[in-house]
């Protein structure tokens, strides 16, 4: 089996280890620069309203190297400061077609999903796209990127679902264990009949007999989600145990992507991607603290006191410092480029998640951290609303088409 407890020691003791301290980032902004960047991302906007109607919309989906891309790199650069090493990345020829091209699948295997439920399962696609080049395998929607990608607004929505019991949460878990460990499972609703055959797209592309890791770690990856159930369902649990609960989710979903991107991994990769999942898994958890401590869901940051997270937010940068130094393992970490925009697009949502949680910092913390934002805290609340629904309106309408059409999987 993997050797997850090993994993979760070695980042336990890593955690420990990174200071509190405020960190060194590559840039102060001041008034004048947030300024220009803020008129740079209105502008944005209102280009993005302008490719709402449907002429302009079939240009985006005819041509989208010509009328979408260049406006979506001068964004990355002209509002959150990209460099031009970190946007060769983002906006290779690799990238340009696997979004619209999983968006298709998902809309012809789930039509009842919301955009924001396939939003939501891109970003694994994402982070999947980037471990594929780290692992210098073609950038593509493979079944197993796909399938494993899926699960997510299936699963964890079903998990996350106050209207849905513990009890009912738990059997869940038991039949869906039973199902990745290959039994034949008779599905209870229709969520559970789409996970079962998204489990199928798995064994097609990795049968079992030839790469039993693939499964050690899908079977990693329930017991952490099984486990967290009990950030919901117990009191008492001690800091450590929190501690070790968080990371063991967040490392093993991770080191699930990589399997289900090579197939096969070195020990050094394998706790290389579990840090890089607990860095995720810490990243989410300071987003979503506020709705995490209305839950009563206990993680690292929703257990602490209001006004006491700034030093712990520090405490996480530094330590994903250290952990994605560990990525460099991977031969298609060819260069500071790849590490540099894997840190900065991380660091850029904790600070903006400090900017619009604000009621969990001093006064004192939330003025030494705008300070290298490259926009005003009060700007980005004003917008995220409005940011969102255009956001949505834009990945709803691009990637619209006529149900003829649609890609069949």
């Amino acid at each position: 089996m993997l050797p997850v407890l090993d994993y979760i020691d070695h980042f336990k003791q890593m955690w420990e280890l990174s200071p509190d301290t405020f960190p060194q980032f590559h840039k102060n902004y001041s008034a004048e620069e947030k300024l220009a960047h803020e008129r740079n991302f209105d502008g944005f906007q209102k280009k993005l309203k302008e490719q709402q109607n449907v002429r302009k919309v079939q240009q985006v989906k005819n041509d989208p190297a010509k009328s979408f891309f260049p406006m979506f790199r001068s964004f990355l650069e002209t509002v959150f400061d990209f460099d031009p090493g970190h946007l060769e990345i983002i906006l290779s020829e690799e990238f340009k077609d696997v979004s619209k091209d999983f968006f298709y699948r998902a809309r012809a295997l789930g039509p009842e999903l919301d955009p924001e439920d396939i939003y939501q399962a891109m970003r694994n696609v994402w982070i999947m796209n980037g471990l594929q080049l780290m692992a210098e395998k073609p950038v593509k929607i493979t079944p197993s990127v796909f399938a494993y990608s899926m699960i997510y607004p299936y699963s964890d929505n079903l998990l996350d679902d106050p209207e849905i019991s513990k009890e009912q949460k738990q059997s869940f878990s038991m039949r869906f264990d039973r199902r990745l460990r290959g039994m034949l499972e008779e599905p209870l609703n229709h969520t559970e009949k789409q996970l079962f055959h998204l489990i199928a797209f798995f064994e097609d592309e990795f049968p079992r007999d030839e790469f039993p890791k693939v499964y050690e770690s899908l079977y990693a990856i329930q017991q952490g989600q099984t486990n967290s159930l009990k950030m919901i369902t117990q009191n008492g649990l001690s800091d450590d145990e929190i501690c070790s609960i968080c990371f063991e989710k967040g490392g093993a979903s991770v080191l699930a992507d990589g399997y289900l991107v090579a197939g096969e991994m070195t020990r050094e990769q394998e706790q290389a991607l579990f840090g890089y999942g607990i860095y995720l898994q810490l990243l989410d958890d300071i987003q979503d603290v506020k709705e995490d401590s209305l839950a009563s869901t206990k993680t690292i940051f929703s257990c602490l006191p209001e006004k006491d997270l700034g030093r712990f937010v520090n405490k996480t940068i530094h330590f994903g410092r250290m952990a994605l130094e560990e990525m460099r393992c991977f031969k298609g970490v060819k260069s500071d480029d790849f590490l540099g925009l894997m840190n900065r697009s991380i660091e850029m949502m904790i600070v903006e998640s400090v900017g619009l949680n604000e009621s969990w910092y001093s006064n004192d913390y939330l003025e030494a951290i705008e300070k290298v934002s490259p926009l005003h805290f009060a700007y980005l609340r004003k917008k995220r609303t409005q940011s969102k629904s255009q956001r949505f309106a834009l990945f709803q309408k691009y990637f619209d088409m006529p149900k003829s059409k649609q890609m069949v999987v």
